[in-house]
């Protein structure tokens, strides 16, 4: 059956890392829980005796229970293709990894490894960076709304002008005397990106020295200054210098770019708001806590200002 095999080994490596690692970075975890509760039919893939509320037990290893909600943390930390796989195909191979994890913590507990000063250290590692990302998840919400966003997306989007884009491309020689004879090769007819793939020592030469579209402020300033000046079909009148060569600039497109859609940028701003989110949410933990930093000789630096030194 390999394409069944296919499926339980995608789903083991994907979620294994998931299981056996509770320390998920805060960035990684996801914001669309998935309900896995039985359809409309109420049909389950497996029977089990309802816990406490509305947590089913779907299993267990020597009396330690193993719930509902514990499938659905692993399958929220599958990579989205996976989270929209059937839950009749998810659930028993996601419930056999649970298994696995509990069989192997058991047996190590068993074995005193948890009473080990080095296995102890990580294991408080782990619990402190859920812990970490637990208080993020807690104070960052409140700054990442539909509000905040829409209000972002106002101020950094909505009246912004159409930008000026040039598609471009550029041959890259080492002396300006090379880049004359290349000029007058080009004058003569012959074609720019034939002549890029031959001379340029950029690495786009082989695409014939195209650079794509780009924005003014996107490239060094003499580069911007000449293509900016040129229509399609231009050549720079001259060779521009700058620490890597001497560069003949050919412009093939102007194009005016409309302001993006809310839509187009909703989870760009998402992830800003969500960073800057972060980054508050640790200075203002760091503001309430006094903080030392040495070198490796012992010596202070970074010294916090409200600590008053008393000694020499």
């Amino acid at each position: 059956m390999p394409r069944r095999y296919g499926l339980r080994s995608c789903l083991f490596a994907a979620v294994a890392p998931a299981i056996l690692s509770p320390a998920i970075g805060f960035a990684q975890v996801s914001t669309a829980p998935i309900d896995l509760a039985p359809g409309p039919s109420g049909r389950s893939p497996m029977r089990a005796p309802a816990a406490a509320g509305s947590d089913a037990v779907i299993g267990s290893v020597d009396g330690k229970l193993i719930y509902l909600s514990d499938l659905t943390r692993a399958t929220n930390a599958l990579p989205e293709q996976m989270r929209n796989l059937p839950f009749d195909s998810v659930m028993p191979i996601l419930l056999d990894r649970l298994i696995d994890h509990q069989v192997l913590t058991m047996t190590a507990r068993r074995n005193g490894l948890d009473k080990k000063p080095d296995i102890q250290r990580e294991m408080q590692a782990a619990a402190d960076l859920v812990l970490e990302r637990a208080w993020l998840a807690q104070v960052t919400p409140s700054k990442v709304t539909d509000a905040a966003i829409e209000a972002r997306f106002n101020r950094e989007y909505a009246n912004r002008p159409a930008t000026d884009e040039v598609r471009a491309r550029h041959i890259l020689v080492g002396s300006e005397a090379d880049a004359k004879s290349v000029l007058e090769e080009l004058k003569g007819g012959a074609d720019f990106a034939s002549v890029a793939r031959v001379v340029s020592k950029d690495p786009d030469g082989k695409q014939g020295g195209d650079l794509g579209f780009f924005r003014r402020d996107q490239v060094w300033p003499g580069f911007a200054d000449v293509a900016f000046s040129l229509q399609p079909g231009q050549i720079g009148a001259v060779p521009i210098h700058n620490e890597f060569g001497w560069h003949i600039v050919k412009v093939e497109e102007r194009r005016l770019v409309a302001p993006p859609a809310l839509s187009e940028v909703r989870d760009k701003i998402r992830q800003e708001l969500t960073a800057q989110a972060v980054r508050e949410a640790i200075a203002d933990a760091r503001s309430q806590m006094i903080v030392h930093k040495f070198n490796l000789d012992g010596s202070e630096i970074d010294n916090d200002p409200r600590v008053t030194r008393t000694g020499p």
